[in-house]
Formats: structure tokens, C-alpha cells, sequence
């Protein structure tokens, strides 16, 4: 005689198997969600980054270090008027350290406040920096370029926090005026 009915534990099986599998395809739903979150929030980074670079571009070229440096006092139209530094970026948050609560950062060739040669971060500006185009008799020097640099050296940084981590976007370019 064939049985038409399932017992209990055919059923409790049945359902073990089926939650197995649920939690599988749930565990690969988050996974895909959190991938697709990190390639969006890196994507506005990157778009951010290269939107700063077409801005510092577009600038007077003799006005570019000192309308974005970290100096609020050599603004060109007075203290605190000039765009600085730091920027925010749609969308993604600074990380909980960052000082000034700004996931954007412009990075220029600077020791002790000043527009230098002698900057020992090759990683960032290259090595050998001549920014005021003398040819470099001697070597990069230790003088103040802020006035007189011909190219200038730039990091466009953009550092998030997410869910995912924190995430980092650095663009480098070279602007010139020669």
C-alpha cells in the first residue's frame, strides 16, 4: 500500500533544506547589493576627482595654489574667500577622523606652509621638482615657489566611509603656464 502523506520528519527536512537554501541566495542578495554600493560610491568619487581637476584647469593659472592651498591668508580676494583645500563630494561622507569634515582634498607640493621644491614625496609629485622652470642648477631648492612656479604639481584626493569601508580615490596632474 503506497503512502499519500508526508510524516513530520520528511517535512522538517524538507523545510531544513529549503532555509539552507534561502539563506544562501539572501547571503548572496547582501553581497551583491554591498559590491554594487562600493562601485557606485567609488564612481562618484572618480567623477568627483576628475570634475576638481577640470576646475583647477580652468583657473587663472597664476591664481590656482593660493585660491586652493590649505592657507586661508593669501586668498586673492581677502582672508577665507577663496574656495581652499578641501571640498565636499555628493553622496559620500569624510571619514570619522578627517579634520575638516570634507571627503575632497587638494594636495599640492607644500613644506611648512610653502610651495617647495624640496618636498621628499615622490609618490605624490614625482621626484626632481622644478616649479619655477630654472632647470634646476644645483638640484630642487628650498625657497618659497607660491609666487613664481611655472608648473605646478597636484593631488586630487577623495577619501569616503561606507558600509563596505573606507574607500580612496587619488587623480594627479601637472598644470602648466609655460
Amino acid at each position: 500500500m503506497a503512502r499519500a502523506a508526508f510524516t513530520l520528519i520528511e517535512l522538517l527536512v524538507s523545510f531544513s533544506a529549503l532555509l539552507v537554501v534561502l539563506l544562501g541566495f539572501s547571503r548572496m542578495l547582501l553581497s551583491s547589493q554591498m559590491a554594487s554600493s562600493t562601485s557606485h560610491e567609488a564612481t562618484l568619487a572618480k567623477e568627483a576627482a576628475r570634475a576638481r581637476v577640470e576646475v583647477l584647469q580652468a583657473q587663472d593659472f597664476a591664481s590656482v595654489y593660493k585660491l586652493y592651498n590649505a592657507v586661508a591668508g593669501d586668498d586673492p580676494n581677502g582672508e577665507g574667500t577663496a574656495p581652499g583645500a578641501g571640498f565636499s563630494v555628493r553622496g559620500l561622507e569624510a571619514p570619522l577622523d578627517d579634520a575638516d569634515g570634507l571627503p575632497g582634498q587638494i594636495l599640492f607640493p607644500v613644506l611648512n606652509g610653502s610651495l617647495r621644491e624640496d618636498v621628499d614625496q615622490p609618490h605624490l609629485f614625482g621626484a626632481n621638482l622644478d616649479l619655477n622652470g630654472d632647470g634646476n642648477p644645483g638640484g630642487p631648492d628650498n625657497l618659497d615657489h607660491s609666487g613664481d612656479y611655472r608648473i605646478l604639481p597636484v593631488v586630487v584626493r577623495i577619501e569616503w566611509r561606507s558600509a563596505g569601508g573606507d574607500g580612496r580615490v587619488e587623480f594627479r596632474s601637472v598644470l602648466g603656464n609655460y
